[in-house]
C-alpha cells in the first residue's frame, strides 16, 4: 500500500513542480505521540468552517492536515517547519481519500456531511493508532464509520429526515468527539447502541409500509369490484327506456352497493345474487309504467328494506335511503302533495351530486397511454422487476437524486407504490409515467451493491491508487501492453 501511495505522491510531485515533493530541509520530524497530542487538542475544537472559492464548504481531511501542521509548529522548536513521519502522512492521505469518496454518497450541508465532518478527527488518530483500521472489515471504528455513512445516506438523505433518528447520530458522533482517547472499544459500544436503535427504525418502517400496501391493494381490490358492478348494471340497464330516476339509481347509488358486496362477500355469494335480483325487479318495475300491477304488499315492505339496508351501507342516511327506497318499490305512489317523501326530481339530483364509492380511483383512471418503443421496454422492465427494488430518483437540474423503494404495483390499475427508508409512502405513480421518467433518464433502477459503503469506498480508493502506479485496478498487476 505504501508504495501505491508513493507512486501517487511522485506523479502530483512531477504535475506542480516537475520533481516528487518532499518536505523542506529545515523541517523538523515530529515524534508520533505529539501528532496524536495535537489531534486530542483538535478533537475538542468546534469543527470550523472552509472557504473554497469564496464559498463556504465541508472542512476536508485536507484542510484538517494543514491545521495539524500549524499546531505542531508551535511544539517545533525555533519555529522550525514540523513534518510528518512519512507513515503517518501516508494514513492521513488514506484517510482524506476514503472520506472524499464517503462524502460523495451524502448531500452537502445535509446532517449526515455534518456528521462525517465531525468524525474526521478522531477516525484519523485511529488510523494513526492502528494501521488494522485500512485492512480489518471489522474493525469497530470502520465498522461505526460505515454505520454513520450509510444511515446519512439512505436515512438522512432527504429535508424531511427522521429527527429521532438525527439525534440519536448525532448523540453517537458527539460522545465519540467528547471521550475518544485512544480506547477503541468506545466505538463497539456507541455502534452497538446505534445499531439497537437502527433495528427499531427499521422495523416501524417495515410496520408503515405494509400499511401502505394493504391500503394499495384494497384500492386495487375496489377498482375491480366497481369495474365489475359497473359492467352488469350497464349490461342489465343497455337498451333500456327507463325513467331518469331509476336508471340514476341504477347505475350510481345501486353500482356501489354491488361494488361493495363483491368486495366483501364475492360474485359467487347469495348476497351478490340478492342485489341482482333487486335491480332486475326495479328494471321490471320501472318499465311497467302507469297502471300496471305493482309489487305485493307483502313483497314490497321486505324489498325496500333491503332496499333501505343496501344504501345506507354505502353512505346514504337512512330518512334519504328511505325515500328513494319508497320511489324505487312503488313508482307511482304518493302524490304532487305528498310532502312527506322527496320527489324525484330532488331525489335525482341528490343522486347525481353524491360522493361514489372508489370516486377517486375512477377520476384517476386514465386514457390509455400511447408509449414508444423506449418506453414500452421499460414498461415491461419495471413489470419484471421484484417488490422491494430500490429506484434512484433526479428531482432537480442540479442533479439531485434521491433513492425510493418499490414496494408495490397493479397491473390492473396502473397504480405505483413508492416508500422511502421510513416506509412513508412518496408521491403518486403510474406504471406508464415511471416508464416514460426512465426513458428520459430521470429515473433509473438502482443495482443491487455488493458490500458495504466504507467497503466500496476503500475498493475505489486502492483501484485510484493502482491507476497511479501503472497497475490494473481489479488485479493490481501492471496491465498488459
Amino acid at each position: 500500500m505504501r508504495h501505491l501511495l508513493a507512486g501517487r505522491r511522485q506523479l502530483l510531485g512531477k504535475l506542480v513542480g516537475g520533481q516528487p515533493r518532499g518536505t523542506p530541509g529545515n523541517a523538523v520530524q515530529v515524534e508520533p505521540a505529539l501528532v496524536q497530542d495535537a489531534l486530542g487538542e483538535l478533537q475538542h475544537k468546534p469543527v470550523g468552517t472552509v472557504m473554497v472559492n469564496g464559498k463556504p464548504a465541508a472542512r476536508t481531511i485536507n484542510h484538517l492536515k494543514q491545521d495539524l501542521l500549524a499546531q505542531l509548529r508551535q511544539a517545533t522548536p525555533d519555529g522550525k517547519p514540523p513534518a510528518l513521519p512519512e507513515e503517518d502522512s501516508d494514513a492521513i492521505d488514506l484517510v482524506g481519500m476514503l472520506f472524499d469518496h464517503l462524502m460523495k454518497d451524502v448531500r452537502p450541508n445535509s446532517p449526515a456531511s455534518n456528521l462525517l465532518t465531525k468524525l474526521q478527527v478522531p477516525l484519523l488518530r485511529v488510523a494513526l493508532q492502528d494501521k488494522g483500521f485500512f485492512t480489518r472489515q471489522q474493525h469497530p471504528a470502520r465498522q461505526m464509520l460505515n454505520a454513520i455513512a450509510e444511515t446519512g445516506a439512505y436515512w438522512l438523505g432527504e429535508d424531511d429526515a427522521d429527527q429521532q433518528l438525527v439525534g440519536k447520530m448525532q448523540s453517537v458522533v458527539d460522545r465519540t468527539v467528547r471521550e475518544f482517547d485512544g480506547d477503541l472499544g468506545i466505538f463497539s459500544n456507541l455502534l452497538e447502541d446505534l445499531s439497537s436503535h437502527l433495528q427499531t427504525v427499521s422495523r416501524k418502517a417495515e410496520v408503515a409500509e405494509k400499511r401502505h400496501v394493504e391500503a394499495a391493494r384494497g384500492k386495487e381490490r375496489l377498482a375491480m369490484a366497481r369495474e365489475r358492478a359497473a359492467s352488469v348494471v350497464e349490461g342489465m340497464l343497455k337498451k333500456q327506456n327507463l325513467p331518469r330516476f331509476t336508471h340514476t339509481l341504477l347505475s350510481q347509488a345501486w353500482t356501489d352497493v354491488m361494488a361493495l358486496t363483491a368486495l366483501r362477500q364475492g360474485e359467487d355469494s347469495d348476497a351478490w345474487k340478492q342485489q341482482l335480483e333487486i335491480a332486475e325487479r326495479l328494471v321490471g318495475v320501472a318499465k311497467a309504467g302507469p297502471g300496471a300491477a305493482g309489487i305485493p304488499a307483502s313483497e314490497a315492505t321486505a324489498l325496500q328494506q333491503d332496499i333501505q339496508s343496501s344504501l345506507t351501507q354505502v353512505g346514504y342516511h337512512a330518512e334519504e335511503a328511505a325515500a328513494i327506497a319508497q320511489r324505487l318499490v312503488d313508482p307511482q305512489g304518493g302524490g304532487a302533495d305528498d310532502d312527506s317523501v322527496a320527489s324525484r326530481t330532488e331525489l335525482t339530483m341528490r343522486l347525481k351530486a353524491r360522493a361514489r364509492l372508489g370516486e377517486d380511483l375512477q377520476q384517476a383512471k386514465k386514457k390509455k397511454v400511447v408509449l414508444t418503443p423506449e418506453e414500452q421496454a421499460r414498461l415491461d422492465q419495471i413489470k419484471h422487476l421484484p417488490f422491494g427494488t430500490w429506484f434512484e430518483f433526479t428531482l432537480n437540474q442540479q442533479g439531485e437524486k434521491v433513492r425510493r423503494r418499490l414496494s408495490w404495483f397493479s397491473t390492473v390499475t396502473g397504480h405505483v407504490l413508492f416508500v422511502n427508508h421510513r416506509g412513508q409512502k412518496i408521491g403518486e405513480h403510474t406504471l406508464e409515467g415511471l416508464a416514460k421518467a426512465m426513458a428520459q433518464g430521470q429515473v433509473k433502477v438502482v443495482e443491487e451493491e455488493k458490500g458495504t459503503l466504507i467497503d466500496r469506498a476503500w475498493s475505489t480508493v486502492m483501484n485510484a491508487l493502482r491507476s497511479f502506479a501503472g497497475q490494473s485496478p481489479s488485479t493490481g498487476e501492471a496491465p498488459a501492453r
